[in-house]
Formats: C-alpha cells, structure tokens, sequence
C-alpha cells in the first residue's frame, strides 16, 4: 500500500470517528472536586480505599478511556502564586517530575492541567496528586506544592469510544489551546 493510500485510510477512518463522536456525543461526562488543602500523605496507603476518595475512585474504574480532562482552578487562588509555588517545587532536588511551563503563561486562565489517557484514568489522577511511586513519571504532583495554596480544583473528564484512541492528541491541543492551561505544552 502505497503512502498516500495510508494516509487516506487514516483520513478516512478519523472523520468518520470524529463525525461518530459528533454525532452520539461522549461516552460518558464526570467531574469532581478537589480541596488541595485536604490532602494526606498516601504514599503508603491506597488512596482509592481512602474514606475521602473512595467515592471518586469508585466512579473512575469504568472509565477505561480514552479520556481527556483537565483541572480547573475554582478558588480564588492568583495563578501568579500557582506557577510559583510549581516552580518552587520544581527546584528541590528530590522533586517528582512536573509538567513543562511555558515561557508565555495566560494569567487570566483558570485552567491548571489539560491532558489525556488512551486507557484508564485512576492510576493518571494519582499521579497528578502525586502518590505514584516513580518519580520519573511526570503529573502535577498536587500533594508536594498546592496543599499550603489551599487550591481547589474541578476535575473534568471526558471519556470517548475506543475507536477514538488516535484522536486524542488532536482534541487535547484544541482543548489546550482554547483552555490556555498554566503547566503544561501543547504543540
């Protein structure tokens, strides 16, 4: 098979998913609140059994992906005070990995972290608030540096039919660029 005749099949096969997507919606929609100030040290124990968050968890497990979702800032929190408090944190030497900043940060943006997961998404958000125990793989770690910022955040996912897979990279920079998220790159 010729090049372009992948490239057709590709075309193809991905406005036909989109045109799906477009016209059965999602396959599902959640979002959930996180008070960054309440976070406990679970490092050691499952958070998914946690009293607090077994019930996010417990909505989590069947959302197998591909998911989008991204963490929007609802307190009053100044995004000046989230970058550097990030960058402070990124500094330590023992420092989890964290997402890349940009050089141009939208101020005004409520949007922390936009993202995606071809498969589930639990074992993401853990990351995210920084229990996973490899430090290599990069997430917000919330835990280590937005707890004394009393950051509360609404998570959002979006969950799409497996078929949408190849997609997500396409729809996590139309929400990254539209969203102008503080961490993170989308090119």
């Amino acid at each position: 098979m010729a090049n372009t005749e992948y490239l057709q099949t590709f075309l193809d096969n991905t406005i036909s998913n989109l045109s799906s997507a477009r016209l059965n919606g999602p396959k599902k929609e959640l979002s959930f609140t996180i008070n960054c100030k309440d976070l406990e040290d679970f490092n050691h124990i499952d958070i998914r059994q946690s009293e607090k968050y077994k019930s996010i968890f417990d909505q989590l497990k069947d959302a197998n992906g591909p998911i989008l979702y991204w963490f929007e800032i609802i307190s009053e929190t100044n995004p000046s005070e989230v970058i550097k408090a990030l960058n402070e944190y990124k500094l330590l030497t023992n420092a989890k990995s964290t997402p890349a900043l940009k050089k141009n940060i939208d101020l005004n943006s409520k949007t922390l972290y936009v993202g995606k997961v071809k498969g589930s998404f639990w074992g993401r958000l853990i990351t995210h608030l920084g229990f996973y125990k490899v430090s290599a793989t990069q997430g917000l770690q919330l835990y280590y540096w937005a707890k004394p910022l009393s950051l509360d955040l609404k998570v959002h996912i979006i969950e799409f039919d497996r078929n949408m897979a190849d997609t997500m990279p396409i729809i996590e920079y139309a929400f990254g660029t539209q969203l102008k998220p503080l961490a993170g790159k989308h090119k």
